[in-house]
């Protein structure tokens, strides 16, 4: 019996120690990664700055690089806010899944039932749009309307920012409506993956009519007041304006402007900051929450292991199912990963956009990954 005790003991005091340790060194190795990568990252040609966050085991480590401003030695902090681009879409998913749970939308549903207007046009053959093929970008949507801006980007001049500017400025809610009824689907829905923004923005629409708000107050009962995500939003006030970045394009020495968003900003219109995204990753790591499981349900396969749920692209391999997303802007690009397996996110934030930035961004946060878990 002592002797059996006396095992039990030791055993406790060892599991102890282990545990006492794994904690401070944790504390210890991980701003060392961040650090380490951080102060390659901003090496890179073009690049101005980067905020990096990583949260582990209920921990949150972040850290900043860089200059906002080439040659004012402004480094991004905190309470910095960044244009998350598409990230958002991973946040309408989450305001579209606590729906869905309340019962309040279907899935399946035809996206018309929802509309105001007549859009006969937003079906293929009979086989309407429903809302589980926006979320899936498999609704045959075009991926920008107005249809001006399909290519904007791809074509990588230096006016790109303020042509998206000029574009966003003559736009709006009214004229989407419109354009939304001369847009020909040519192929049956839910057969096809093509990204769209417009079908995103679309799934705006549809919530704030099904909640009778709009989405910056939907933002606000579900994330600014019940996790504490106070800069998480489209429209900013005159103080979170000031902490707003401007960040550049591709080799250009001059500022973009920020996006406007005169539509519902659901596919790529959502602000925060580095400590907000810390609390975004948290939530989505709680098990418990059922909005998070919802939203994390694969509802389509683009191609093995890379599955689509709500809005989130969902990858299987030896670091378990993880969830991730690319967000950019004309000056802003973001990218990031979940790991519920490791209770581990990562985030990682430029003030710089450009075609090759999504593969630095991605390249880094695999660099850190591979660092924190030595399998």
């Amino acid at each position: 019996m002592k002797y059996s005790l006396l095992l039990a003991s030791l055993f406790f005091i060892v599991l102890f120690k282990t545990s006492f340790s794994q904690e401070n060194n944790l504390d210890d190795i991980v701003p060392k990664i961040i650090k380490k990568n951080g102060e390659k990252f901003v090496k890179n040609k073009n690049i101005s700055s980067v905020s990096i966050g990583i949260y582990k085991d209920g921990r949150v480590y972040t850290e900043h690089f860089g200059e906002i401003v080439k040659g004012k030695n402004n480094p991004p902090n905190d309470n910095t806010i960044y244009e998350i681009g598409s990230i958002s879409k991973t946040i309408t998913g989450y305001l579209l899944s606590k729906a869905v749970l309340n019962k309040k939308i279907k899935l399946e549903d035809d996206i018309r039932v929802y509309l105001d207007g007549n859009y006969p046009n937003l079906e293929y053959k009979g086989a309407p749009i429903t809302i589980k093929h926006l979320i899936t970008h498999t609704s045959g949507l075009p991926t920008f309307l107005p249809s001006k801006m399909n290519g904007l980007y791809e074509k990588l001049t230096k006016e790109v920012p303020n042509e998206y500017f000029a574009l966003e400025k003559s736009y709006d809610k009214e004229k989407f409506q419109h354009d939304l009824t001369t847009v020909s689907i040519t192929t049956e829905p839910g057969i096809h993956y093509l990204y769209s923004n417009a079908g995103a923005e679309l799934i705006g629409y549809i919530l704030e009519k099904v909640y009778h708000k709009s989405i910056d107050e939907l933002l606000k009962d579900n994330f600014s007041n019940t996790f504490n995500m106070s800069a998480t939003t489209i429209k900013l006030d005159s103080l979170q304006a000031k902490n707003l970045v401007r960040g550049y394009w591709m080799d250009s020495e001059t500022l973009a402007p920020n996006n406007l968003n005169p539509l519902w900003g659901t596919a790529g219109g959502i602000k925060m900051t580095i400590t907000d995204m810390m609390r975004y990753i948290k939530l989505q790591l709680d098990d418990n929450n059922p909005i998070v499981s919802e939203s994390h349900k694969a509802l389509y396969e683009i191609r093995s292991p890379l599955q689509i749920g709500y809005y989130w692209r969902i990858w299987k391999d030896k670091y378990g199912t993880s969830y991730n997303h690319h967000g950019g802007t004309s000056g802003t690009q973001n990218w990031l990963f979940i790991y519920p397996k490791y209770n581990l996110g990562i985030s990682i934030i430029t003030n710089q956009s450009g075609p090759k930035t999504p593969k630095l961004l991605n390249k880094t946060a695999q660099k850190m990954l591979k660092e924190l878990i030595k399998e």
